[in-house]
């Protein structure tokens, strides 16, 4: 096995050279993204104390070597920092300083560690994707490897929850079907053995698919539409409820935005009255159905049950911090002072041992009112970001979808954080702020850019 991982790391690290030299910022990105999503820690890993050495790691160091060469070598395009790299250094500054104002050596550096992979590595994607060199050809690239991507991610999910053995690659998603202790066996988790971070990243895949529509003949697009409907079905079966949303908003934006303004108020009212439909009818079975092979309907909707009582405890973690919070990633051991407290009705004992199901609230107990309003300013200049370049009738097309791209992510990224911590599924924060800088790229060339 350590023989045949040899192998695919030396063909993955040629195959990224080659993305490096021809695809620019951009292509190491991608390469950085895909190696991330395939050959990351399940797959090879070399230990190297708390932050394991993989494939996306190494390839994250080249591309910084690459940035530093092209900058020196005028081949990057420097920007001036606006409010969202502002937003963005001072969160990092607040998330450095709380982590290492805490008890930074728990649990062998994992704090140090958790810094690094969620915000550190895709701060560092973020700034070297807002300094590349924006052409038609370098967004279609990217649109195209997101799909292509995307496609992949259909392929694995739907051979993985169908049981085609031989269709699924990479091979430990087979091996870690029978392990003790396996989570998500039974649904579409993917290589990332995650079904959120599955259901993102499809997400992601559908809408740079979808991006190509405008360009292709009734032959591409009924292909394209067949790729579409792929990736819906292997949303699906993630059967986790938070990607279903965002895949539906997904969906809605990228056909909705797009269409004449007489078309989308009726079609918005027709999917309210068909949502409000399948809740009324069907509001049993979305809470309680079988989802993981080792686990009842019953525990599902557990899951449900249990979110008032995490969110309880993050409330009154925030109460007792409400500036600064308890550290960052020292939730796992300060929330065991408040699951023995009796002044509810809820049985906050069950929440022992687990995180908040909320991006918000594990933000807000950890860094307090000041870490969370930072990160949301920022997430809302990103937004604001995309929006104007969406809305730029003077912009190129290309430019523009980039921008509807973008909103498509922000929308799948706070829908999946509402019920999940998305800052620890693996490739959700690299993604967002990957295609964040790709958005940041290009608004000098609004108008309105934010300055």
């Amino acid at each position: 096995m350590e023989a045949l991982a040899v192998i695919a790391a030396a063909v993955a690290l040629i195959w990224g050279a080659v993305v490096f030299l021809r695809g620019g910022l951009i292509g190491g990105c991608l390469a950085v993204l895909l190696a991330g999503v395939c050959f990351s820690v399940p797959f090879y890993k070399i230990e190297l104390g708390p932050l394991p050495l993989t494939a996306d790691r190494l390839l994250l160091v080249l591309l910084v070597v690459q940035y530093v060469y092209w900058r020196r070598w005028g081949l990057a395009d420097p920007k001036p920092l606006g409010k969202p790299e502002i937003l963005l250094l001072a969160f990092l500054a607040v998330l450095i300083v709380s982590t290492f104002t805490h008890d930074w050596k728990a649990e062998n550096y994992q704090p140090v560690a958790w810094l690094v992979i969620s915000y550190l590595m895709p701060a560092t994607m973020y700034w070297i994707a807002r300094q590349a060199k924006y052409s038609e050809r370098t967004i279609l690239v990217l649109f195209g490897g997101l799909a292509v991507l995307g496609v992949y991610l259909a392929v694995t999910t739907l051979a993985e929850y169908f049981r085609v053995w031989w269709l699924v690659f990479p091979r430990y998603i087979v091996s870690s079907v029978v392990e003790k202790g396996a989570e998500f066996v039974g649904r579409g988790r993917g290589p990332l053995l995650n079904p959120i971070a599955n259901g993102i990243l499809l997400t992601v895949g559908l809408g740079g698919a979808l991006m190509w529509w405008p360009r292709l003949r009734r032959a591409g697009q009924l292909t394209l539409l067949a790729v579409s409907l792929l990736l819906l079905a292997a949303l699906f079966y993630t059967l986790t409820r938070s990607v279903w949303m965002g895949g539906l908003f997904a969906l809605a934006l990228a056909v909705g935005l797009a269409l004449p303004w007489n078309w989308r108020l009726p079609l918005l009212v027709f999917g309210l009255m068909a949502g409000v439909l399948l809740a009324v009818t069907q509001w049993d079975n979305l809470l309680a159905f079988k989802r993981d092979k080792a686990l009842a309907a019953e525990k599902t909707a557990e899951s449900v049950e249990l979110r008032p009582i995490l969110a309880t405890i993050a409330w009154k973690m925030f109460l007792d911090r409400p500036l600064l919070g308890c550290g960052y990633a020292q939730y796992g051991t300060e929330h065991e002072n408040y699951v023995s407290d009796r002044s509810t009705r809820l049985a906050l004992e069950r929440g022992r041992g687990y995180i908040p199901h909320n991006a918000a609230l594990s933000l807000l107990t950890e860094t307090g009112l000041i870490g969370l309003g930072l990160f949301a300013m920022m997430l809302f200049f990103w937004g604001l970001d995309a929006w104007r370049l969406w809305r730029d009738a003077g912009l190129p097309l290309w430019a523009r979808q980039q921008g509807l791209l973008m909103l498509i992510v922000l929308g799948a990224y706070l829908i999946n954080g509402m019920f999940h911590e998305v800052s620890v599924v693996p490739m959700a924060n690299m993604t967002l702020f990957f295609l964040a800088g790709a958005t940041a790229g290009l608004r000098t060339l609004t108008s309105r850019g934010i300055s």
